[in-house]
């Protein structure tokens, strides 16, 4: 039971955390090009002394000048931003818009998006309006429902968070329900 249990966590842990793979392998390709580059151009230069020359004035050329420091602002800038990307993509949790639970016999993992779907229903059915009136976001903690009513006829609040409440609770799971009815309604 206890390595179903460690595979179960394993495998949930894998379906609701994205890999980092495709951020490493392009970092790693592109540190691999740079390199090359100028390994080749450091062999090229010991081998043929006038292409030292022409790399010398081509970088005279490339850096601005020193009463223009504009352009080495924007690179360092630049530079940062793609520093802290890299950086954020390799320490933030990589979270997919999934849900995990495991039980004694099985592990359970539901898409935020049916379980949205499963509150707004819930929603629709308890308050007696058309599902096409609901709208539902799921964040981390909390669930958050739009409800735009029939024009003429009041929305229970109360109920319809009850509802999402239940909806989420029954298939065991702990979101914090909020709900927003539109002040101006749709012509049913």
């Amino acid at each position: 039971m206890t390595s179903e249990r460690s595979a179960y966590r394993r495998v949930l842990r894998r379906e609701t955390h994205s890999s980092r793979t495709a951020p490493a392998v392009v970092t790693a390709v592109v540190a691999i090009v740079i390199l090359l580059v100028l390994a080749v151009g450091g062999v090229w230069g010991l081998l043929d002394p006038s292409i030292r020359g022409t790399a010398g004035a081509w970088l005279d050329r490339a850096v601005p000048p020193r009463n223009r420091p504009e352009a080495l602002v924007i690179a360092g800038a630049v530079a940062s931003v793609i520093g802290l990307v890299l950086l954020a993509l390799a320490v933030l949790p990589g979270r997919r818009a999934r849900r995990a639970r495991t039980t004694e016999r099985l592990a359970l993992l539901v898409d935020d998006g049916v379980l949205a779907d499963a509150v707004a229903d819930a929603v629709a059915l308890r308050c007696g309006i058309d599902r096409r009136q609901v709208a539902t976001t799921l964040g981390r903690s909390r669930v958050s429902v739009r409800i735009t009513p029939t024009s003429g006829i009041r929305v229970d609040e109360s109920a319809a968070e009850a509802a999402a409440s239940e909806a989420v609770s029954a298939l065991g799971f702990t979101v914090t329900p909020r709900v927003h009815v539109a002040s101006t309604g749709v012509v049913a």
